[in-house]
């Protein structure tokens, strides 16, 4: 058998500047088992390098796999690009074999099943109703799946399937052709494909990465795991591990253990849980505040007339067994499956096994709703190592990918240097030239929350006349928040872009994934007009546009980041922060608090240059960038000049470089 490399593995005719280099110390990263981390900025190729990097090692051993990592849909396609690429477009191509390469979705975005997406709902009741169809054979798409499996020639099918990249949309249209399941098919071929890419909790989850593997036929021991964006992970990993509970899910449930006659003492649980927070909401007012953890069992326990938390426990086993007794009634009933009963139990066996661990914050959390105020009681996690340590200690190998990260703060949160694996860190120099970027920073603006007033926003919108004027097209202004952002529309952004003969588009709280993608769609087009003068897309840091999208080209030829999207002080906040200082004394507020915010900002300043040839102008409105520039990605500390708030110096800046190419 011949052994081929990188090289052979590498799809276009040349390497652009380093990216060579940066895949052989990956290459033999990967080969010798090591957790490794590039850095590197948007247009350097990372997918391409990483796969190029890891497949070499993968192909030699039928067992092994590339699971690849991402958060959107963007980013997945993007690696089935790069696949397909490498399978179809090699110079040498003869000497690639063809290998399989699938993207994922979730069973929500998958489903075509008129039930599931009338309902839409939480992945995990989702799970619920499709099992309740599948039971009672009211799935005719899963029905015809497992009817085709019979079939030689349906294997025969599946082959056809996995011997080249495969992107989950063109997955979904060929089973919606043949009214079959498209997620139960995709789980059919897991155990075919080389290159598996997903979201984050597919791995991380403990228990779907159990089912996970379990499809796939494989190990973690067995897998080189790459995971795209990674400086989301710590933030990922603590959100698996921390739970919820609402008035709702209180009241469903309630509902449930009534329809189906459970006995009192379970029905008065629930009721004596929904007083208690309906108390709560109408006696205080608060955004988030600290629950007392043993008065507030206590309490529970007082009101329910338990004599000791043996009596609560008991309570909670009774409810969980009467809750999947409910669940197989309502199989038999033919009913749809909603399981509002396991939450409770999950989230009060949480509670009390964490109660004494720093890691953990039991909370009261309160927010503004559309129909008025809706109060939760949380449990938070700030240990993002009991998510990832199996990941990084079990895998064969693993491959950080951030154009943004602080690789000392990733390895000390996610404790990579004890992970039993040799840790390689690989920096690479932005392959652009540097008259493609250029930074300002206006020094006499500060968006920290006593300055949020009318005057600072006619202020900052002053400061933009000038950058909207005289950018050519698109333009994108990322908030450090959404009272920022409303603040700017409040004081009248959309006229001053008017003026600038420039359409607006904004973001919104809540808006879903497809309202959004129309907007962004509309906002893109506006750059291909030859008349007329572009769009601004108005957003905030750390949202979906300014992390997740690309906008090359005249998509965005100008990125503005108002103020530093600090997060708000809060108790979990500060408890998050000094649980980091005890772990690693005088840095817990950098980084619970700091390094993160940066994080947000040199993700929104990166959307304009996404290709080699790409230029963008970046302006930084908060004169505190300054004093945190350390933690600015390298190439924005190398090119960054400071200004005052004049629009006329603002205005011969953005003109220089938009004149001069």
């Amino acid at each position: 058998m011949v052994i081929l490399g990188y090289n052979d593995y590498f799809p276009y005719s040349s390497y652009r500047p380093s990216q060579e280099k940066v895949i052989q110390e990956i290459s033999e990263a990967v080969a010798l088992g090591k957790n490794s981390i590039l850095i590197a900025t948007n247009g350097t190729g990372k997918t391409v390098m990483a796969l190029s990097a890891a497949l070499p090692i993968v192909m030699q051993d039928p067992k092994r796999k590339i699971l690849f990592c991402s958060r959107t849909f963007t980013q997945n396609a993007r690696v089935i690009e790069e696949s397909k690429e490498i399978v179809h477009k090699n110079g040498d191509g003869d000497k690639i074999q063809s290998f399989g390469a699938l993207s994922l979705r979730g069973r929500n975005e998958m489903c075509i099943h008129k039930t599931i997406t009338r309902l839409k709902l939480p992945p995990r009741e989702s799970m619920s109703v499709c099992a309740t169809l599948r039971k009672n054979k009211r799935c005719k798409f899963f029905l015809n799946l497992f009817k085709k499996k019979r079939n030689k020639e349906f294997e025969d099918y599946l082959e056809i399937l996995a011997e080249s990249p495969l992107e989950s949309q063109d997955l979904m249209d060929l089973a919606e052709k043949d009214d079959l399941c498209p997620y139960f098919l995709s789980k059919t071929l897991l155990a075919k494909e080389k290159i598996v890419v997903c979201n984050y909790q597919w791995i991380f989850e403990p228990n779907i990465r159990k089912n996970f593997m379990e499809a796939m036929g494989t190990t973690l021991s067995d897998c080189v795991v790459i995971m795209d964006e990674c400086h989301n992970l710590p933030e990922i990993a603590t959100g698996i591990n921390s739970f919820r509970l609402t008035p709702f899910t209180l009241s469903q449930a309630l509902k449930d253990l009534e329809i189906f006659r459970a006995t009192l003492n379970l029905i008065h649980f629930i009721e004596n849980l929904a007083e208690i927070l309906k108390n709560i909401k109408k006696n205080q007012n608060f955004n988030e505040v600290k629950l007392k953890k043993h008065r507030f069992l206590q309490e529970i326990l007082k009101k329910n007339n338990y004599n000791s938390l043996t009596e609560l426990k008991k309570i909670l086993i009774d409810l969980n067994e009467y809750g999947e007794a409910i669940q197989a009634e309502k199989i038999e009933r033919n009913m749809i499956l909603r399981d509002h009963i396991f939450p409770i139990v999950d989230f009060f066996n949480q509670y009390i096994d964490h109660i004494d661990d720093e890691a953990y914050f039991p909370c009261l959390t309160m927010k503004d709703t559309s129909k008025g105020k809706s109060i939760a009681l949380e449990v938070k996690c700030f240990a993002p190592r009991l998510i990832t340590d199996p990941i990084f200690k079990e895998s064969f190998a693993t491959l950080s990918l951030s154009g943004t990260l602080h690789p000392f703060t990733y390895t000390q949160l996610l404790g990579l240097n004890e992970s039993g694996k040799k840790l390689k860190i690989i920096k690479m120099k932005p392959p652009f030239p540097k008259k493609n970027a250029k930074v300002l920073l206006t020094r006499d603006l500060n968006t920290r929350g006593n300055n949020r007033t009318a005057e600072t926003y006619r202020s900052i919108l002053i400061a933009l006349k000038p950058i909207l004027m005289n950018t050519p097209k698109n333009v994108g202004v990322f908030c450090a928040s959404y009272e920022v952002l409303n603040g700017l529309l409040d004081n009248d952004f959309e006229r001053l872009a008017k003026m600038c003969n420039k359409k607006v588009y904004h973001e919104e709280m809540g808006l879903s994934a497809k309202d959004n993608d129309v907007i962004i769609e509309n906002f893109k087009e506006q750059s291909t007009k030859e008349s007329g003068n572009g769009a601004v897309l108005l957003g905030v840091c750390g949202g979906r546009n300014s992390e997740g999208e690309d906008f090359p080209g005249d998509n965005m030829n100008a990125v503005v980041v108002v103020g530093i999207p600090f997060q708000r002080p809060t108790p979990s906040g500060n408890a998050k922060n000094n649980y980091y200082e005890k772990l690693f004394p005088g840095k817990g507020r950098l980084f619970g608090y700091t390094i993160p915010a940066l994080q947000r900002s040199n993700q929104a300043c990166g959307r304009p240059i996404r290709k080699m040839d790409d230029r963008g102008l970046i302006v930084l409105m908060d004169n505190r960038f300054w004093q945190h520039r350390a933690y600015l990605s390298d190439w924005i500390q190398q090119s960054i000049i400071k200004i005052p708030n004049n629009t006329t110096i603002i205005k011969r800046e953005v003109q220089s470089f938009f004149l001069h190419e």
